[in-house]
């Protein structure tokens, strides 16, 4: 079976709430974690970043947090947060899932995102079981007349055991709601068609989250560099939608977005933007 861990964190203004979803298979998830434990390391030995400091985007790149024992200026931050936002890129097959609304159109912005980022998980799964296992019964058919009955049986049912399923990990908020709207979508879930009716004709099919395992595992980012990751991306994600402050145009925050995660956007999550992010 193949799961796929989704660490989701938020970042929002009075205008955007962005919801970003940073996806590590978990065959890779040792190396993509000593890869972030070095890089802190070597922010350690670079900048004085405290091993267990918590990175919190919107205060690193403000210059507000003691990080270090000593004094660490906004362009040395900045350049801190661009790193941290390389470091994002170049994991091992990592996914990004992103989600941008204006949260004048919604009456509650932060669970129609985690609605939309839900579905866009759950969508992403079947995907994967769709292109593979017809891929995986075509090879033991390419085996016929060359292994005995009972090898070949073995081999359908080890290669049909694949199903993607999906973990989600997020920053503890709002755990109570969060839960409860995830749990209604495993039971009722109405999406409507993007083309306006589905095939049977009817508006809205009931499309259920069968691939999410179990609850949201919330955790105090303090604690997950994961988390702390994705917090980066959906800052730098709001920065990149919103206008641009004097600080943040000096450093070119809203610009690092674009230069340092557009390789790793799912770009199937919407085809209606060129990075895939979900906007209604």
């Amino acid at each position: 079976m193949a799961v796929r861990f989704f660490y989701v964190d938020e970042s929002y203004d009075s205008d955007k709430y962005c919801l970003s979803a940073l996806s590590i298979r978990h065959s890779d998830w040792k190396e993509a974690f000593d890869m972030v434990r070095a890089h802190r390391a070597n922010l350690k030995n670079d900048h004085g970043v405290f091993l267990r400091a918590e990175i919190h985007a919107r205060d690193l790149v403000a210059g507000r947090g003691r990080i270090a024992p000593t004094r660490v200026d906004k362009w040395e931050r900045a350049r801190i947060f661009h790193g941290l936002l390389k470091l994002v890129a170049s994991l091992p097959q990592a996914w990004l899932i992103n989600v941008c609304l204006d949260k004048t159109s919604y009456a509650d912005p932060q669970i129609t995102a985690w609605d939309r980022i839900v579905n866009r998980i759950e969508r992403t799964m079947l995907a994967m079981e769709e292109r593979e296992l017809p891929l995986r019964r075509s090879l033991t058919t390419a085996t016929e007349g060359k292994l005995t009955d009972f090898q070949k049986d073995q081999i359908d049912a080890r290669l049909n055991i694949y199903r993607a399923r999906a973990v989600i990990l997020a920053d503890e908020g709002r755990e109570t709601g969060i839960t409860r709207a995830l749990r209604k979508m495993h039971v009722f879930n109405h999406i409507p068609s993007r083309y306006g009716r589905w095939g049977d004709g009817s508006l809205t099919r009931n499309i259920t989250t069968d691939r999410i395992i179990e609850d949201p595992i919330f955790k105090r980012s303090d604690r997950s560099y994961f988390i702390q990751l994705v917090d980066c991306v959906a800052f730098a994600l709001l920065k990149r939608e919103v206008m641009a402050t004097p600080n943040i145009a000096r450093y070119g925050i809203d610009k690092m977005f674009d230069q340092t995660l557009s390789g790793v956007c799912f770009r199937a999550a919407s085809t209606r933007d060129p990075l895939g992010i979900v906007r209604h």
